[in-house]
Protein backbone atom coordinates (compact mmCIF):
# COMPACT_ATOMS: atom_id res chain seq x y z
CA UNK A 1 0.00 0.00 0.00
CA UNK A 2 1.48 3.43 -1.22
CA UNK A 3 1.05 6.20 1.88
CA UNK A 4 4.50 8.11 0.83
CA UNK A 5 6.11 9.39 -2.50
CA UNK A 6 9.83 10.20 -2.01
CA UNK A 7 11.11 12.51 -5.14
CA UNK A 8 13.94 13.54 -6.59
CA UNK A 9 14.70 17.22 -7.26
CA UNK A 10 16.89 17.90 -10.42
CA UNK A 11 15.73 17.05 -13.12
CA UNK A 12 12.52 15.46 -11.53
CA UNK A 13 10.55 18.41 -9.94
CA UNK A 14 12.93 21.48 -10.86
CA UNK A 15 13.50 21.57 -14.63
CA UNK A 16 17.01 22.09 -13.72
CA UNK A 17 19.42 19.16 -15.55
CA UNK A 18 19.70 21.21 -18.49
CA UNK A 19 20.95 24.08 -16.86
CA UNK A 20 23.27 21.69 -15.37
CA UNK A 21 24.73 20.62 -18.37
CA UNK A 22 25.14 24.34 -19.68
CA UNK A 23 27.15 24.61 -16.71
CA UNK A 24 29.16 21.40 -17.07
CA UNK A 25 30.00 22.36 -20.59
CA UNK A 26 31.01 26.37 -19.88
CA UNK A 27 33.21 25.01 -16.73
CA UNK A 28 35.42 22.20 -18.73
CA UNK A 29 35.37 25.01 -21.37
CA UNK A 30 36.86 27.39 -19.08
CA UNK A 31 39.87 24.99 -17.51
CA UNK A 32 40.10 22.48 -20.42
CA UNK A 33 38.72 19.44 -19.22
CA UNK A 34 37.99 17.15 -22.16
CA UNK A 35 35.25 14.43 -22.39
CA UNK A 36 33.13 16.19 -20.24
CA UNK A 37 29.68 14.92 -21.11
CA UNK A 38 31.20 11.23 -20.84
CA UNK A 39 31.54 12.00 -17.26
CA UNK A 40 28.65 13.64 -16.71
CA UNK A 41 26.81 10.52 -17.57
CA UNK A 42 28.04 8.46 -15.27
CA UNK A 43 27.89 10.64 -12.56
CA UNK A 44 24.29 12.61 -12.72
CA UNK A 45 21.66 11.63 -10.12
CA UNK A 46 24.22 11.03 -7.48
CA UNK A 47 25.93 13.37 -4.65
CA UNK A 48 29.60 15.23 -4.38
CA UNK A 49 31.31 12.23 -2.27
CA UNK A 50 30.29 9.71 -5.31
CA UNK A 51 30.93 12.46 -8.39
CA UNK A 52 34.77 13.20 -6.73
CA UNK A 53 35.66 9.19 -6.56
CA UNK A 54 34.02 8.71 -10.12
CA UNK A 55 36.24 12.23 -11.40
CA UNK A 56 39.19 10.22 -9.85
CA UNK A 57 38.38 7.04 -11.76
CA UNK A 58 38.20 9.12 -15.51
CA UNK A 59 40.22 11.65 -15.07
CA UNK A 60 42.87 10.12 -12.71
CA UNK A 61 45.44 13.36 -11.46
CA UNK A 62 45.27 15.10 -14.89
CA UNK A 63 42.36 17.52 -13.50
CA UNK A 64 41.72 18.81 -9.87
CA UNK A 65 37.99 18.13 -8.95
CA UNK A 66 37.02 20.49 -6.25
CA UNK A 67 38.32 23.65 -8.27
CA UNK A 68 36.39 22.50 -11.18
CA UNK A 69 32.95 21.19 -8.83
CA UNK A 70 33.23 24.75 -7.52
CA UNK A 71 33.19 26.89 -11.31
CA UNK A 72 30.62 24.50 -11.98
CA UNK A 73 28.17 25.69 -9.62
CA UNK A 74 29.05 29.49 -9.86
CA UNK A 75 28.29 28.84 -13.24
CA UNK A 76 25.14 27.35 -12.77
CA UNK A 77 23.66 29.40 -10.20
CA UNK A 78 24.56 32.46 -11.80
CA UNK A 79 22.57 30.71 -14.83
CA UNK A 80 19.51 30.37 -11.72
CA UNK A 81 19.72 33.38 -10.56
CA UNK A 82 19.78 35.46 -14.20
CA UNK A 83 16.99 32.91 -15.65
CA UNK A 84 14.31 31.54 -13.19
CA UNK A 85 14.19 28.43 -11.56
CA UNK A 86 12.11 26.08 -14.47
CA UNK A 87 9.73 23.91 -13.19
CA UNK A 88 8.73 20.54 -14.29
CA UNK A 89 5.40 19.71 -15.91
CA UNK A 90 3.17 18.59 -13.83
CA UNK A 91 4.85 19.34 -10.58
CA UNK A 92 2.57 21.44 -8.78
CA UNK A 93 -0.77 19.36 -9.73
CA UNK A 94 1.55 15.97 -8.32
CA UNK A 95 1.84 17.69 -5.40
CA UNK A 96 -1.40 19.06 -4.22
CA UNK A 97 -2.61 15.67 -5.63
CA UNK A 98 -1.10 14.36 -2.53
CA UNK A 99 -1.41 16.75 -0.34
CA UNK A 100 -5.16 16.44 -0.74
CA UNK A 101 -5.40 12.77 -0.49
CA UNK A 102 -2.95 12.41 2.13
CA UNK A 103 0.10 11.18 1.74
CA UNK A 104 3.64 11.97 2.90
CA UNK A 105 6.04 13.24 0.63
CA UNK A 106 9.56 12.79 1.02
CA UNK A 107 12.47 14.20 -0.87
CA UNK A 108 15.86 12.63 -1.73
CA UNK A 109 18.21 14.80 -3.55
CA UNK A 110 21.84 14.64 -4.20
CA UNK A 111 21.91 18.54 -4.40
CA UNK A 112 23.38 20.11 -1.09
CA UNK A 113 21.30 21.75 1.34
CA UNK A 114 21.99 25.10 1.23
CA UNK A 115 20.81 25.16 -2.59
CA UNK A 116 17.93 22.83 -1.55
CA UNK A 117 16.81 25.13 0.93
CA UNK A 118 17.13 27.89 -1.49
CA UNK A 119 15.21 26.24 -4.17
CA UNK A 120 12.56 25.02 -2.68
CA UNK A 121 11.94 28.35 -1.31
CA UNK A 122 12.05 30.10 -4.60
CA UNK A 123 9.79 27.89 -6.03
CA UNK A 124 7.28 27.54 -3.43
CA UNK A 125 7.52 24.13 -2.81
CA UNK A 126 9.10 23.77 0.76
CA UNK A 127 5.39 23.25 2.33
CA UNK A 128 4.69 20.02 0.63
CA UNK A 129 7.67 17.88 2.52
CA UNK A 130 7.40 16.30 5.46
CA UNK A 131 10.80 15.00 5.43
CA UNK A 132 13.89 16.52 2.95
CA UNK A 133 17.43 14.55 3.01
CA UNK A 134 20.05 15.88 1.08
CA UNK A 135 23.11 14.71 -0.86
CA UNK A 136 25.78 16.11 1.71
CA UNK A 137 23.53 13.92 4.54
CA UNK A 138 24.89 10.53 3.11
CA UNK A 139 28.11 9.42 2.45
CA UNK A 140 27.19 6.79 -0.10
CA UNK A 141 25.57 8.08 -2.98
CA UNK A 142 23.00 6.86 -5.56
CA UNK A 143 22.65 4.37 -6.63
CA UNK A 144 23.36 3.36 -3.74
CA UNK A 145 19.86 3.12 -1.89
CA UNK A 146 20.96 5.08 1.40
CA UNK A 147 19.16 8.61 0.98
CA UNK A 148 15.73 6.73 0.00
CA UNK A 149 15.98 4.84 3.12
CA UNK A 150 16.74 7.92 5.27
CA UNK A 151 13.67 10.05 4.13
CA UNK A 152 11.96 6.77 4.47
CA UNK A 153 12.80 6.52 8.06
CA UNK A 154 12.18 10.39 8.74
CA UNK A 155 8.82 10.27 6.93
CA UNK A 156 7.87 6.96 9.18
CA UNK A 157 6.69 4.83 6.57
CA UNK A 158 8.62 1.21 5.38
CA UNK A 159 10.00 1.17 2.34
CA UNK A 160 7.74 -1.22 0.80
CA UNK A 161 4.72 1.63 1.01
CA UNK A 162 6.89 4.16 -0.44
CA UNK A 163 6.80 5.01 -4.07
CA UNK A 164 10.13 6.71 -5.73
CA UNK A 165 10.25 9.24 -8.52
CA UNK A 166 13.78 9.54 -10.14
CA UNK A 167 14.90 11.08 -13.71
CA UNK A 168 18.67 9.30 -13.55
CA UNK A 169 19.42 6.02 -13.60
CA UNK A 170 21.37 6.64 -10.79
CA UNK A 171 18.62 7.15 -9.01
CA UNK A 172 16.45 4.60 -10.37
CA UNK A 173 18.82 2.29 -9.39
CA UNK A 174 18.61 3.80 -5.69
CA UNK A 175 14.84 3.55 -5.70
CA UNK A 176 15.11 0.09 -6.86
CA UNK A 177 17.71 -1.10 -4.03
CA UNK A 178 15.36 0.83 -1.48
CA UNK A 179 12.74 -1.54 -1.92
CA UNK A 180 10.18 1.07 -2.87
CA UNK A 181 7.86 1.23 -6.03
CA UNK A 182 9.94 2.87 -8.75
CA UNK A 183 8.97 5.27 -11.31
CA UNK A 184 10.57 7.02 -13.62
CA UNK A 185 10.25 10.50 -15.23
CA UNK A 186 13.20 10.30 -17.83
CA UNK A 187 14.45 13.90 -18.22
CA UNK A 188 17.65 14.11 -20.25
CA UNK A 189 18.12 10.52 -20.88
CA UNK A 190 15.67 8.44 -21.88
CA UNK A 191 15.70 4.94 -20.22
CA UNK A 192 17.64 1.49 -21.88
CA UNK A 193 16.25 -1.71 -21.32
CA UNK A 194 18.19 -2.87 -18.29
CA UNK A 195 16.66 0.59 -16.39
CA UNK A 196 13.56 -0.04 -17.31
CA UNK A 197 13.86 -3.40 -15.82
CA UNK A 198 13.62 -2.13 -12.62
CA UNK A 199 11.09 0.23 -12.91
CA UNK A 200 7.24 -0.50 -12.00
CA UNK A 201 6.58 3.15 -13.96
CA UNK A 202 7.78 5.33 -16.91
CA UNK A 203 6.22 8.26 -17.00
CA UNK A 204 6.53 11.49 -19.09
CA UNK A 205 5.09 13.95 -16.82
CA UNK A 206 4.84 13.67 -12.99
CA UNK A 207 0.43 14.22 -13.60
CA UNK A 208 0.74 11.13 -15.41
CA UNK A 209 1.62 9.45 -11.59
CA UNK A 210 -1.96 10.49 -10.38
CA UNK A 211 -4.01 7.79 -12.39
CA UNK A 212 -1.40 5.22 -11.34
CA UNK A 213 -1.89 6.18 -7.30
CA UNK A 214 -5.89 6.07 -8.09
CA UNK A 215 -5.49 2.67 -9.97
CA UNK A 216 -3.80 1.60 -6.65
CA UNK A 217 -6.24 3.39 -4.38
CA UNK A 218 -8.77 1.69 -6.07
CA UNK A 219 -7.41 -2.03 -6.01
CA UNK A 220 -7.01 -1.41 -2.41
CA UNK A 221 -10.93 -0.47 -1.78
CA UNK A 222 -12.33 -3.01 -3.63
Amino acid sequence: MICAVIFDKDGTLHDTEKVYHRAWREAAAQMGVPRIMEFVALCTGTNYARTAELWQEFYGDAFEFRPFWELRNAIYDEMIETEGLPIKDGAYELLEYLCANGYKIGLATSTNAPRVERHLVQSDMKKYFDAVVTGDAVQKGKPAPDIFLIAAERLGVAPADCMGVEDSFNGVRAVKAAGMYTVMAPDMIQPTKDILDLTDACVQSLGQIIPILENMKGRRES
